[in-house]
């Protein structure tokens, strides 16, 4: 991992608002982890997109689908 020290320029309240959001201590731990959350949406929502058109999924496949239904069991009380 390359790590690069610059000066930024950031509007500490709005810092204060994302370290409350992120359980982070520090501006730079809060500026990483914030970077990390934005690709960790990023994923989720081409995830997301990848599930609406059904892309790489089996679910028109019956043989796949017949295990997926869950029955249901009977209980026998005395």
């Amino acid at each position: 991992m390359a790590i690069k020290k610059t000066a930024l320029m950031i509007d500490q309240e709005l810092v204060k608002q994302v370290q409350e959001i992120l359980g982070t201590d520090t501006t730079t731990e809060t500026i990483a982890e914030s970077l990390r959350e934005v690709i960790r949406v990023r994923g989720r929502a081409r995830g997301l997109e990848r599930l609406r058109r059904r892309e790489g999924m089996d679910l028109e496949d019956p043989e796949v689908m017949k295990g997926a239904w869950r029955h249901k069991v009977e209980s026998h009380d005395d």
